[in-house]
């Protein structure tokens, strides 16, 4: 049973043989840009949520958790997020601000990881942020928090049909 499992997973397609060519030599220099750029170019693709991301967090032992979350904005603070700071992973973010994003578009053949310390923004932007919401109902939500992934490192990726992936990494 596992053999024909895993001969069933290596048969599954690569990714598409028309990609995207990417030269990191003439990319932009600031990271956000390049993400812009990256994120206009997976809108045109017709990639559904190109905002969204892998949040990985690890608590106080080290142990890892992943969920899927939304991209709020990317601005001197750093790349935001939100989530509510009684959930596991702002229980998570509470004991180990450390975190590490992945967005991941296929359609492309290409993934963005960003990693580095996260802070708690004010309490002002994140109640604003809560009543951005497209189910707000104009309550307020005082567990609600936004958050700013600083970036430590952020690597932009390339895949290529021959295999031979075009790695870009920035580290602050």
């Amino acid at each position: 049973m596992s053999d024909s499992f895993r001969a069933r997973l290596r048969a599954l397609p690569d990714f598409p043989e028309d990609l995207p060519d990417f030269d990191p030599a003439a990319a932009a220099q600031d990271p956000a840009e390049l993400f812009r750029q990256w994120l206009s170019d997976a809108l045109a693709a017709g990639v559904r949520q190109p905002h969204a991301f892998s949040l990985a967090t690890a608590d106080a032992d080290g142990h890892v958790s992943s969920r899927m979350l939304i991209l709020k904005d990317i601005d001197d603070d750093g790349w935001q997020f939100a989530t509510a700071r009684t959930s596991r992973k702002g229980g998570e973010l509470a004991e180990n601000p450390n975190a590490a994003m992945n967005f991941y578009w296929p359609e492309l053949g290409r993934q963005i990881r960003v990693a580095g310390a996260v802070v708690q923004l004010s309490a002002e932007a994140s109640a604003a942020d809560w009543d951005a919401r497209p189910a707000s109902d104009g309550s307020s939500n005082p567990a609600w928090q936004l958050y700013a992934l600083k970036p430590r490192e952020i690597e932009f990726w390339q895949a290529r049909a021959d295999r031979h992936h075009i790695r870009h990494r920035m580290v602050f």
